[in-house]
């Protein structure tokens, strides 16, 4: 009887159908471990308060950073309220290469939000 049951259960899982049910389970496993991955919407951690700031500002804004965060040297400068976002960029990195001379900092002047998306990678 046991002989029986291991053939049915192999019978079942013949070469043609493992092909047909494995992508679907490898992109079901891909989606489901993809929301556990670290979210690029969240503010680094030095940033919280700027970050905060920011978001009360009308729509079409943008954020730019020079510096490292992490080593607490480093400034920011943000732009709201504008007709397009290319000008907030514009305006946010122009008012932040004013803060960035004035602490004379090396590091160049870089996006680190455009509207609600956090675009910056890093140091």
């Amino acid at each position: 009887m046991i002989l029986i049951f291991w053939r049915a259960v192999t019978r079942a899982r013949t070469p043609v159908e493992m092909p047909r049910r494995a992508p679907a389970r490898c992109l079901l496993m891909m989606l489901l471990l993809g929301g556990c991955a670290k979210d690029l919407g969240s503010p680094h951690q030095h940033l919280t308060p700027v970050w905060r700031e920011y978001l009360e500002m009308p729509d079409q804004r943008a954020l730019a950073i020079a510096g490292d965060p992490r080593k607490n040297h480093w400034v920011s400068a943000a732009s709201g309220g504008h007709s397009t976002s290319s000008a907030a960029q514009e305006n946010a990195l122009e008012q932040c290469r004013l803060r960035r001379r004035i602490r004379r900092l090396q590091p160049a002047c870089v996006l680190y939000a455009i509207d609600d998306q956090i675009v910056w990678r890093g140091p």
